[in-house]
């Protein structure tokens, strides 16, 4: 039974897919890192 449960929470969980507003965070930072790199 809490297999059932657990499996169900976490298939629900990756079905959610991530909030725009931490897309947009990840890529700053990954513009960030790159502008960090291109000046060494």
């Amino acid at each position: 039974m809490i297999d059932e449960n657990l499996k169900r929470v976490y298939e629900e969980a990756l079905e959610e897919g991530v909030p725009d507003r931490f897309k947009d965070l990840l890529n700053a930072l990954k513009e960030q890192d790159q502008a960090k790199g291109s000046n060494k």
